[in-house]
């Protein structure tokens, strides 16, 4: 693992700093616009543009909105970024999902999205415009926000980013603000391009994109396409995800393979559990769960860091002017993302079996035929190589699985690679807009518009059956058994052998097995049978009819005519869900076995996943709104908003204010404030009946993964946030500066009770051998092993078999801090431009009260500023984020370092510790684990070269994370934390753009 450079780190971010602060001392200079990248006919869009956050025309990026904008030629001269490395490199973004989302629960059911995060508040409370437009969000139980990954980036000129609350304009999920994607108006030819990013371990991702615009004095056409690729980067390429079990256990899985068994005569124990004899051979760790014999089990090295992923995006818009005064808008996107084969454990760990939930010897080996286990040898040679007695052989007819899942170290036979098991995601969306803009008069016009989105996520992931895997045990498997068991004579069935005398290698590790008797090897076909593809589909719609007049009126005021805006919106919302699957559907196959439906405990038919309620939900919002600007003077203006949505049913409505003002007290200062409510209703997603299963580590458990069941609630009200900004601006020769203090207060947040705040309220913290409290009143939420028993002192936190997490109206919420920008520009230096700046957001506070759920406490109040907060909203909080720059510009060529920067964070949950394996010195005792309790900041140095050739051909390359450093560590499953670092290393990318 490679050391950390923190003194070249804090000396690059200080100097860098001072450089900005020395420009500032040095004195004025002459006025320079920005510099920007030399390709041709690039015009600097954001001098004329009209920025988002107000509906009234002519309104300018020094308006009292803090509002960035980023042009295409921003992003060429940052070295074309993926949308999701952008986002991460914002610093007023929080976390964004994109390179692991396997282990984040956000991201259940949603790998392979993108996703922005305003403030860290979360993505659904960010609205995302396309042209001014809203576009559906991915449909899923909770709420994800719009899927960046789709957006057609080849054909955006300019990003606008309003970060101030916004839904007095926009209605709702406009909270924390709004980032509008809008699409380049400048070309007449084609322009295209190519990237290549060399990647240490992987294939490497690359992109190509092409666009082709024709306009004359009254119309203008532009069509684009686009295409991402990312290739796979296995976990096994980066040695820090894969620590030691007495160093990060987060990874590892008391439920293993091998694993560790009961021998017994019927239910008498004929000796104690034994843990499987080759557990440290093939990679697992042999210890203890309490004094029970146990082998742990790491499924990382079977996952990927990067899934492979492919995108493809077509745009085509035209706009004509029909007369003179009407305009006509018509715009489509078809885009798609393909993620083939999602890796996975071999198989996970049973959490239910043949009579209800639970782990420990819910299933089990029982004797037939001529001779002893002659339906499954694989018993009898892993009850001879863990030493036991002839006579205590003889005396075993059955063996209890206790410790164990079906395939682990030995991998998946069946799914190629390294031996993962193989899911897919694919999302695709199809979106039509189209409006008229009339100028009825000089000072007075309508724009309407009706805008129709739809959105499918097709999602698969591979279980065992319960059924099946218990007739395998027993020499009933296969797609071809008879009914006569293994071993018998005229069986046509097969045995599935549970133990790791049937697998000779680690194929993630290369470990060969001493144990391996291949006479005792499971079929391909044997273990292809026992599982089952559940596929499920869910669909989101959106359709928008929206209609706005706007005007202005001069009544002598010396600052102009009086700008307003008044207009109204429908939108109308349908989400389904449906499966491919019978054994999938909790209707038609409630139990274990297939065609039974009377079983006491409706588990479903899968080992580990739960089921899928296909249902329809359809939801309609009617709103109008009203907005007027009062420009008092030249230099002091007034602007005000007022917003009222009616949602109907159980959520009601809501009426919204906003009001903003803008003072000019000197030529080079101005200030600005805002203030107002804002709200998010919700979705038909969130009011949904049914859910969907989701994975989670679990701490209450020692962090094993457990199943949980995320569903939607009918009831759920609307959220609401009072909101205010204070800004200055400070403008003077080449400096640029600006300031703003923001602050939200939150009530009846919407919300998922996170998995682990209700498994931590019923059963604490611990390595999962605590006992829990069975008379907490959330234990309904929870699903126990041994058909759900719950006894007072003997049930344990690895007894937690699933659980549930519920969508509600959560806590109050207090969110403050404050951003800072800073840039001089520098004239004729050695004949070309430079440019130093930073920006940089400080999150000064993030509260949240105490939180009950149906009158139960379940979190005290916290504050989650600087702490992971892996178990309670809002996941990761960095004090700081920010990001630093010098960039020179000269004739055709532009060079460009920027410096990042993360601050650490400490881990709030409670230190915990293992148990030392069989060969410490002192086998079972407490070993402390410090790993990852105060995680590092995360400083990257990159640097990028652009050149415009004399061919109308740009040449571009960067070196990304110059110093090839690893991300900080992490007490998580891969080991660091996706919401400060980067797991890619130093990655060199190349690109030519061409314009013909």
């Amino acid at each position: 693992m490679k050391m950390r450079n923190a003194y070249f780190d804090s000396v690059s971010f200080v100097g860098l700093m001072g450089a900005v602060t020395s420009a500032l001392i040095a004195g004025p200079a002459l006025a320079q616009q920005r510099p920007v990248a030399a390709t041709a006919d690039a015009p600097d869009e954001a001098a004329t543009i009209v920025v988002t956050g107000s509906l009234i025309r002519n309104t300018t990026k020094d308006a009292a909105l803090p509002v960035d904008v980023l042009t295409a030629a921003d992003l060429i001269n940052r070295g074309s970024p993926s949308l999701l490395d952008l986002t991460k490199n914002l610093a007023s973004m929080g976390p964004v999902l994109g390179d692991s989302n396997q282990f984040s629960t956000l991201a259940q059911g949603v790998v392979g999205t993108g996703s922005v995060n305003l403030r860290g508040l979360g993505p659904q409370r960010t609205l995302v415009l396309l042209n001014g437009r809203r576009t559906t969000t991915t449909p899923d139980v909770g709420s994800f926000g719009v899927d960046t990954n789709l957006l057609p980036i080849a054909a955006v000129g300019r990003i606008e980013i309003l970060k101030d609350g916004a839904a007095a304009t926009y209605g709702s999920d406009a909270i924390a603000g709004v980032v509008n994607f809008i699409i380049r108006t400048d070309l007449n030819g084609f322009d295209g391009g190519v990237q290549y990013k060399l990647i240490n371990g992987s294939a490497g991702d690359y992109t190509a994109d092409l666009a082709w615009g024709w306009q004359d004095d009254r119309s203008r056409v532009l069509l684009s396409a686009g295409y991402q690729h990312r290739s796979e980067l296995s976990t096994t390429k980066r040695d820090w995800t894969r620590p030691a079990y007495t160093t990060n256990p987060s990874g590892w899985s008391v439920l293993g393979q091998p694993g560790s068994f009961l021998p017994r005569n019927g239910a008498a124990p004929t000796a104690g559990v034994q843990r499987d004899a080759n557990c440290n051979a093939v990679g697992g760790y042999a210890g203890f769960s309490g004094t029970t014999p146990a082998c742990y089990f790491t499924y990382i090295p079977f996952d990927n860091l990067v899934e492979k992923q492919t995108r493809y995006q077509l745009y085509g818009e035209a706009n004509t002017e029909l007369t003179d005064k009407v305009t006509l808008h018509v715009e489509a996107l078809y885009a798609k993302t393909d993620v083939p084969g999602i890796r996975f454990s071999p198989s996970y760990p049973p959490t239910s079996g043949p009579n209800g939930p639970g782990s420990v010897n819910v299933f089990s080996v029982t004797s037939a035929g001529p001779t002893p286990f002659a339906n499954n040898p694989g018993a009898l040679t892993a009850l001879t190589q863990a030493g036991l007695s002839p006579g205590a052989i003889a005396a075993t007819n059955n063996i209890g699985l206790t410790l164990w899942r079906p395939l682990g170290n030995g991998g998946n036979p069946t799914t190629g690679g390294l031996g993962g098991q193989k899911g897919f995601r694919n999302y695709d969306i199809y979106r039509v807009s189209g409006s008229v803009d009339y100028r009825i008069t000089e000072n007075f016009g309508f724009n309407g518009a009706i805008t129709y989105s739809d959105e499918t996520t097709n999602t698969m992931t591979t279980d065992i059956q319960i059924d099946r895997l218990q007739r395998a045990l027993n020499g009933l498997g296969g797609p071809n058994c008879n009914g006569i068991a293994f071993g018998s004579p005229g069986s046509t069935c097969q045995a599935f052998n549970p133990f790791s005398n049937g697998y000779g290698t680690n194929p993630s590790s290369g470990q060969t097995n001493p144990g391996f008797v291949s006479a005792n090897a499971n079929s391909n076909d044997l273990v292809a049978w026992l599982f089952d593809s559940p596929a499920s589909t869910r669909r989101q719609n959106l359709f928008v009819a929206d209609a706005v007049f706007d005007g202005s009126f001069d009544v002598g005021l010396s600052g102009g005519p009086i700008g307003f805006a008044i207009g109204s919106q429908f939108r109308s919302e349908k989400y389904e869900s449906s499966t491919a699957s019978l054994l999938n559907d909790q209707r038609i196959t409630p139990c274990p076995v297939p065609g039974v439906t009377n079983c006491q405990f409706r588990t479903g038919p899968y080992i580990f996943l739960g089921q899928a309620l296909p249902n329809t939900v359809k939801g309609q919002v009617w709103a109008v709104f009203g907005e007027v600007a009062v420009p008092i003077t030249e230099r002091f203006d007034l602007r005000g908003a007022l917003r009222f949505e009616d949602y109907g049913g159980l959520t009601g409505s809501t009426l919204n204010p906003k009001g903003s003002v803008r003072w000019k007290p000197l030529d080079w200062l101005t200030l600005r404030g805002s203030i107002g409510t804002t709200f998010r209703g919700p979705t038909p997603n969130d009011r949904r009946t049914g859910g969907v299963t989701g994975l989670s580590g679990i701490i209450a458990a020692g962090n094993n993964f457990k199943s949980v069941d995320f569903l939607g609630n009918p009831s759920v009200g609307p959220e609401t946030a009072f909101t205010y900004n204070v800004g200055a601006i400070v403008a003077t020769g080449g400096l640029r500066a600006s300031v703003d203090f923001w602050n939200y207060d939150f009530k009846d947040q919407i919300v998922t009770v996170p998995a682990n705040v209700i498994a931590t309220a019923v059963a604490g913290t611990g390595n999962g051998t605590q006992t829990v409290n069975c008379g907490s009143p959330l234990r309904d939420l929870i699903t126990f092993a041994s058909g759900n028993a719950c006894i007072q002192g003997v049930t344990i936190g690895n007894d937690i078999a699933r659980v549930r997490s519920d969508i509600v109206n959560g806590a109050k919420i207090h969110v403050q801090g404050i951003d800072f920008e800073v840039s001089y520009t520098f004239d004729d230096v050695m004949g070309g431009t430079l440019e130093i700046g930073a920006n940089a957001s400080h999150t000064l506070k993030w509260d949240q009260e105490a939180f009950s759920v149906g009158g139960v406490l379940v979190s005290p109040a916290y504050s989650a500023v600087g702490f992971t907060n892996y178990d309670r909203f809002p996941g990761t909080i960095s004090a700081w984020r920010g990001r630093g720059n010098i960039n020179y510009n000269v004739d055709k060529l532009n060079l460009r370092y920027e410096l990042g920067y993360i601050s650490g964070a400490t881990d709030n949950r409670a230190q915990i510790s293992v148990q030392a394996g069989i060969e410490s010195p002192t086998p079972g005792a407490p070993i402390p684990i410090t790993f990852g309790q105060q995680i590092g900041e995360w400083v990257t140095h990159d640097f990028h070269i652009t050149y415009e050739t004399p061919w109308d051909m740009t040449l571009q390359a960067s070196v990304v994370n110059i110093l090839d450093r690893d991300p900080p560590s992490a007490r998580l499953e891969i080991s660091y934390d996706p919401f400060i670092g980067n797991p890619l290393g130093r990655v060199f990318q190349f690109g030519v753009r061409k314009r013909f």
